[in-house]
């Protein structure tokens, strides 16, 4: 499994290394037409699920900014370097050394002080976003304290913000440096959950709003899929609901938990909230904060809510209950101060002057400066996501030729039917897509070349361009103009 990625059970994904839907048409095997449609709208529900809560939360935000840095750092040093390194480079890589690795004696160091301190920096960035993530798993040493780890999440959050400033982060004044402290283990070492896995739980959650709710219509839903919903549900997914409900001490509802995921998902942040520089490990880190506003939850006078009783949560009480949690706790709900984006369209950012590297972030910031503003009329929209396809308030995400129709809910590039290449063709071009598309493939291509050895990578891109030999070569002659490395996709 591709751990940069966000999967239904099913095997849809929204590919977090390139932004792109993978999305069959038919994921289920019938030929029952009705069980087919209501088999594609869980599945359908689940990814949109993944889009609009990787992007409408601070987590998010900050995970597409730690890339963002790390790719223009790379783009970066390898733009520096001259032919003489490069060269050094590429052959150090066919060796089995990359240019950015922790051994003591990599290719970096061997290039020079200025590329031996982009190495620790990109490493760093890497580092931070696969641990806040939950793609590499926290290791703790004895007493449950890491100086190291402390240091290179601290680096990475100062680095991300000096890099972002002004471009999706707030400006940084002289004296402002970002720096995490407390960074020890809550629970002796022992993470049952990770962000990766609250992004999933909310994701089968909102399934089920096709067949938990009061509505009566909801109850059409085939038992054969509700029982494999339950299946699922019994797996790894449902994990952060279980470990809630020990934490509340009660059996806590769908409801319920995504309102506690939705508080986890939205830490505090040093460059994107403002006031904040310093932030203690347990705020920042999505599991504890989701063991923490659970624990609290256990009073049924904090918050209670049953999607049997009402569709949705009122969104004041939801408010309410984060308040509580930091009433309790100290720890706070992050909010999105900095301006994510200037854009107004996909259009605008499909056309903008923009290095490889910056496009697709550019992209995915324009979505979450609209899911932002989305929460701050009504939280709901985005910490109960699911709820809008059974609730009237959701009608409007069916009116795609209405002129105030809401895009930034639908991810714009898809790869569907044998990894065909597909687009919003109402909002972007073809040459506009295809701008996006190569964004994607370079800028998803740095980690290859600067981090890994072999082959570029290629199971997060449409399989459509690599079956055209004219698209390949077209695409590879992009990536050596970019990379300035003689390393391409194979064909």
């Amino acid at each position: 499994m591709n751990t940069e990625s966000l999967r239904s059970t099913n095997g849809a994904q929204l590919n977090l290394r390139s932004q792109l839907l993978f999305l069959e048409k038919t994921p289920l095997e019938t030929s029952d037409p009705i069980m087919s449609f209501m088999s594609w709208n869980q599945v359908h529900a689940h990814e949109l699920s993944h889009w609009v809560r990787f992007h409408g939360t601070t987590i998010g935000v900050l995970l597409t900014l730690l890339r963002a840095s790390r790719d223009s750092l790379a783009a970066h040093t390898l733009h520096q370097m001259d032919d003489s390194d490069r060269r050094f480079a590429e052959e150090e890589r066919s060796t089995g050394s990359p240019l950015f690795s922790w051994a003591t004696n990599n290719t970096a160091r061997q290039l020079g002080s200025a590329t031996s301190a982009a190495c620790t920096q990109w490493l760093s960035l890497h580092h931070a976003y696969c641990i806040l993530l939950g793609t590499t798993p926290l290791t703790w040493p004895a007493g449950g304290h890491s100086s190291l780890e402390q240091d290179l999440m601290s680096m990475a959050l100062d680095i991300n913000w000096s890099q972002r400033a002004g471009n999706g982060a707030l400006p940084r004044g002289p004296e402002d440096f970002a720096y995490v402290y407390n960074f020890k283990s809550l629970l002796g070492g022992e993470e049952p959950i990770t962000t990766r896995l609250l992004f999933e739980c909310a994701g089968m959650m909102d399934e089920a709003y096709q067949f938990k709710g009061s509505r009566d219509y909801v109850k059409v839903m085939d038992p054969s899929l509700r029982k494999m919903w339950g299946i699922n549900w019994s797996g790894p997914y449902g994990e952060p609901h279980r470990v809630a409900s020990r934490m509340a001490g009660r059996q806590l509802s769908h409801s319920e938990v995504l309102t506690l995921i939705d508080f986890a998902l939205n830490p505090p942040l040093p460059g994107l909230q403002k006031g904040v520089t310093s932030v203690d490990w347990r705020e920042i880190y999505p599991p504890y904060r989701f063991i923490f506003a659970a624990s609290i939850m256990g009073d049924k006078g904090n918050y209670s809510h049953e999607e049997s009783v009402s569709t949705r949560p009122d969104a004041a009480t939801v408010k309410s209950f984060f308040d509580a949690v930091t009433e309790a706790t100290s720890i706070r709900m992050g909010v999105i101060d900095s301006k994510l984006s200037s854009d107004s369209t996909i259009r605008d950012t499909a056309l903008a002057p923009k290095h490889f590297s910056e496009r697709i972030p550019g992209m995915t910031l324009l979505f979450s400066e609209r899911l932002q503003e989305e929460r701050t009329q009504d939280i709901r929209s985005i910490s109960h996501f699911g709820s809008l396809w059974i609730n009237v308030e959701g009608i409007r995400l069916l009116r795609h030729t209405d002129s105030d129709f809401p895009w930034w809910f639908f991810p714009p590039l898809q790869v569907a039917d044998h990894g065909e290449f597909k687009w919003t063709s109402d909002r972007l071009d073809i040459d506009e897509a295809t701008d996006l598309c190569i964004g994607s493939a370079i800028s998803s291509a740095y980690d290859d070349i600067v981090h890994r050895v072999g082959p570029l990578t290629c199971n997060h891109l449409p399989a459509s361009i690599f079956d055209d030999t004219a698209e390949l070569n077209a695409l590879n002659y992009v990536l050596k103009n970019s990379t300035r490395m003689s390393i391409t996709w194979p064909s």
